[in-house]
């Protein structure tokens, strides 16, 4: 039998030795938009990258309630390791999406690496190879990544920009959008989001999807922006607050930003505004019209 002192060494060698494990913070520190001239002209002000959250600190209503059952799945074409998948049920449609787990174990370039979210907030993400460790060491380096945080502000999230854009808007109306809507969660299937927004919110208004046009509508206060292509595809979303004039928009991947000019969002996603010389099959995919949808009481 072991030692009291052999297994405090033990335990202090390990530590140790988690210590010299380079770590260093994944996707959330990723995907940072360039501060060149043409990128930054519509931001509000040189601080307008990163993830925001309208969450006051209360919820006085949840999203769950809006759904009949959430079940969790396993599709046969899909990346189990990295990201849970789940089915929210409501009627005859279905959400599906998908969450980023908060631990998980990979290969990169032939070496096994682990990749751990802080519980610290705002919860970064951070990445270590734990190739030839122990699984008592791997377990010490686990809580140690557990316990980091890289800054105040979470610059990056697995969010794509419609899931970001309904997450500010459901935490301003103090509805709880978890675990359905999270930071760590996305949809999966595009086709199934006209039935969702329309069991959830209200249409207020659809709007040719003109800078010229746009430009001058008096858009709802806190309101989404749903960009749709002719195919009736979302393609992209904006949470819009008219006092002070924000635009919250993250582009794929990239971290979100604070524009004041929807012409930032027009020129990447409109068919009429972009610079791009595309087919009239490349310019059937970006959007024709803007969606504006209010979330209304139900």
């Amino acid at each position: 039998m072991r030692s009291i002192f052999s297994i405090i060494l033990t335990l202090l060698n390990v530590c140790a030795f988690a210590q010299q494990v380079e770590i260093r913070e994944s996707f959330t520190n990723d995907f940072i938009p360039s501060k060149s001239v043409a990128e930054r002209r519509y931001w509000i002000d040189n601080n307008a990258v990163g993830v925001r959250s309208m969450y006051s600190g209360e919820y006085c209503d949840s999203l769950v309630r809006y759904f009949d059952s959430i079940e969790e799945y396993h599709p046969q074409v899909a990346d189990t390791i990295s990201h849970r998948y789940y089915r929210a049920i409501f009627g005859v449609d279905t959400l599906c999406y998908k969450e980023r787990r908060e631990v998980f174990y990979s290969t990169i370039a032939g070496k096994r690496v682990i990749e751990v979210e802080s519980i610290v907030a705002p919860h970064q993400r951070f990445v270590a190879e734990i190739e030839g460790l122990s699984e008592e060491e791997i377990e010490v380096l686990k809580h140690k990544m557990q316990q980091m945080q890289s800054s105040e502000l979470l610059m990056n999230n697995a969010q794509t920009c419609i899931f970001y854009a309904l997450n500010l808007m459901l935490d301003y109306h103090k509805i709880d959008p978890s675990p359905i809507i999270t930071r760590n969660t996305n949809f999966t299937d595009g086709h199934q989001l006209n039935a969702f927004f329309k069991h959830i919110f209200t249409l207020e208004a659809s709007i040719p999807c003109k800078y010229s046009v746009l430009r001058k509508t008096d858009l709802p206060d806190n309101c989404v922006l749903v960009f749709r292509n002719q195919h009736n595809e979302f393609i992209h979303a904006a949470f819009y607050q008219k006092n002070p004039n924000r635009f919250y928009t993250k582009n794929g991947l990239f971290a979100p930003v604070i524009v004041g000019d929807i012409r930032d969002i027009t020129d990447r996603y409109s068919r009429y505004d972009t610079k791009q010389r595309l087919s009239e099959e490349g310019l059937s995919k970006l959007a024709d019209s803007v969606l504006v949808f209010i979330l209304a009481n139900k």
